[in-house]
């Protein structure tokens, strides 16, 4: 079988899932997701095509993206082997800006449904990895080896919502690439136990700007916080927003109130596999994250305990105070227990001498 017939359109692939590890099969073939076809396509020694394909892939059930431009796209059940950091098609190291770029926009679009979005991140994928170091490998008459990726002529030829995608994808990877930071902020006020408090979730981009639409799983410790529901849960996941940092309310069920917090980040530069198979596409392992965690702890004290204070009358007689009754409320207890007790004398006495009577009549009889 021919290296064109077996891969299709080729563009290459990147695969932004797990490392796909299986035996080749005879019966396996290049399966396009989604995205958009481009015509003509870009003509270079040895390519019948007559469209390229600038999209997704679906392999072993999972979407995956191309890179390595012009290179055979591998079978769904290709045989790969553990590679290294990402680099470009003649095989230098990609910039770091570029690397962060790619390592966010898989992580952020790698599962996308929408076909405009699809086809901007395959271009862009091939814009910085396959774009020519000098005019002589835009030559027709290089192989697919040697030829660079045309990104001018390729995005032209794509719909104007896929060339807008682009711009958008850009300027999104610019703004919130990584290395990302995440902070937990406890309050500064004393927390108690059963009242709950304002806590703090932060993600922050490169130039230290808080990013929407992340995915942060929390776990509290004597603690919780509401859920979907609104009902109290120990653990969740929270989406940070617009508004940073994103607060939670927390409530302390224990003395030591804390929150772990983790997300995944892109990773500074993305990792690919090998093919085993000579002239095959490689793959990219994870889609190029790295997991953060952070955590933060407050101590809690027990609720204050109430007394009931002695009952006020309803009406407080003229020219009187607010603070009379409340002395006279009192005055009243201590004289009732004094007057019970003098009462409870007096008995005593008047049978003491009760007795001394009947004991003397008794003598003179």
């Amino acid at each position: 079988m021919s290296r064109r017939l077996r891969a299709g359109l080729t563009t290459g692939l990147l695969v932004t899932g797990l490392a796909l590890m299986g035996a080749p099969s005879a019966s396996a073939t290049v399966q396009q997701g989604i995205g958009y076809a481009t015509t003509p396509a870009q003509p270079y020694k040895g390519n019948p095509d007559s469209a390229d394909w600038l999209g997704s892939y679906v392999v072993n059930g999972k979407q995956v993206f191309c890179v390595q431009f012009a290179y055979v796209a591998p079978d769904s059940d290709e045989l790969y082997q553990p590679g290294m950091a990402l680099k470009t098609k003649w095989g230098t190291d990609l910039p770091a800006d570029v690397a962060a770029n790619i390592s966010y926009l898989l992580l952020r679009y790698g599962d996308t449904k929408n076909p405009d979005e699809a086809s901007a991140l395959a271009h862009l994928l091939h814009t910085w990895t396959a774009s020519p170091q000098n005019p002589g490998q835009l030559d027709p008459a290089n192989d697919f080896r040697t030829i660079a990726y045309d990104a001018p002529a390729h995005l032209a030829k794509l719909p104007a919502n896929a060339q807008t995608a682009v711009q958008t994808l850009t300027a999104d990877a610019t703004a919130n690439r990584g290395p990302w930071t995440a902070t937990v902020v406890a309050p500064n006020a004393q927390q108690t136990i059963g009242v709950a408090g304002d806590w703090g979730i932060e993600v922050k981009n490169a130039s230290g700007k808080g990013i929407p639409n992340v995915a942060v799983t929390v776990d509290a410790i004597d603690a919780t916080f509401p859920g979907p529901d609104g009902k109290p849960v120990t653990t969740g996941t929270v989406t940070t927003t617009e508004t940073t940092p994103l607060v939670l309310k927390v409530t302390p069920t224990g003395s030591s109130p804390k929150l772990d917090i983790k997300l995944a980040s892109p990773a500074d530069v993305p990792v690919v596999q090998d093919a085993v198979q000579v002239d095959t596409q490689r793959i990219i392992s994870t889609g190029g994250e790295k997991q953060l965690t952070k955590s933060a702890q407050a101590s809690a004290i027990p609720p204050p305990t109430t007394t009931t204070p002695p009952q006020v009358p309803s009406k407080i007689p003229a020219g009187g105070s607010p603070d009379a009754p409340v002395a006279q409320a009192s005055m009243d207890s201590s004289l009732s227990g004094g007057a019970i007790a003098g009462i409870l004398g007096v008995l005593v006495l008047g049978a003491l001498l009760m007795w001394q009577l009947v004991l003397r009549k008794r003598e003179r009889v």
